[in-house]
């Protein structure tokens, strides 16, 4: 129920509880409940307008100027896409760069409705598929690089029994003196693949709570699941990430 419809339905009552003498006590008390259920929700509406006098994001332009970016976002991926299917000669490769162009298309059209329906909270999910195919993403992109550098047994041939170095920039300079070892590589690989279990996992959490009300986006409260998701969520993506970066520096 929009601002103006909650305005007008509290104007109403108190019109009639105010100018009608002859009204019944049960009539009072009725209004009165109908107005004290409506006060929340405008003052939540009111306080929004306030703090957001009309946010660009909310606008029809930014709505439109988005939807033709995401619409050549999914023309040239999907002609990139079809160029790969067309000339599929090397399918160990190209099924995982396939599986990593679809994030262009499905990021982008999740982004662009999350945008349109902002306002019901229907973009929570929309970015629950948003999540699950990013998580889907990053498993594709390691198994892509593993395809590239020839497998496990040929990238642990080439870095077994080498030392590491020593870099705060890498984020390697508690590793000094130690060399490349298989349980190394492996800590990369689960470090980072860890996040495609947690990542759908808090995907699916946020829905049950948007469902119960105990979810909102941006409500850092203690009783709110959001503090928590995110907390988690940051901490998988740092280890992935981390663990990304000690593969690349190896």
């Amino acid at each position: 129920m929009n601002t103006s419809v909650l305005i007008n339905k509290t104007s109403e009552s108190i019109v009639n509880l105010t100018t009608q003498s002859s009204v019944s006590s049960t009539t009072r008390s009725s209004v009165v409940e109908t107005m004290a259920a409506n006060l929340p929700k405008l003052a939540d509406n009111i306080t929004a307008l306030v703090e957001h006098p009309g946010i660009f994001l909310q606008s029809t332009s930014a709505k439109v100027i988005s939807g033709a970016f995401v619409w050549i976002a999914l023309i040239i991926t999907c002609h990139q896409i079809y160029q790969h299917l067309r000339f599929y000669s090397m399918p160990s490769e190209q099924r995982w760069i396939v599986r990593i162009l679809f994030i262009v298309p499905i990021y982008a059209l999740d982004s662009w409705l999350s945008l349109m329906f902002f306002r019901d909270n229907y973009y929570v999910y929309f970015e629950s598929v948003k999540d699950w195919y990013e998580a889907f993403v990053i498993y594709n992109f390691l198994s892509l690089c593993y395809e590239y550098l020839g497998g496990e047994g040929n990238i642990m041939t080439e870095i077994r029994g080498k030392p590491i170095r020593s870099s705060w920039w890498y984020g390697t300079c508690c590793l000094s003196g130690r060399t490349y070892s298989i349980g190394f590589l492996r800590f990369c690989k689960q470090a980072t693949l860890q996040f495609c279990a947690v990542k759908p996992m808090m995907s699916i959490i946020t829905l049950v709570l948007q469902a119960f009300g105990k979810y909102k986006d941006g409500d850092w409260s203690a009783d709110s699941g959001y503090l928590y998701i995110t907390m988690i969520y940051n901490i998988s993506v740092s280890l992935a990430l981390y663990g990304m970066v000690l593969f690349y520096h190896a």
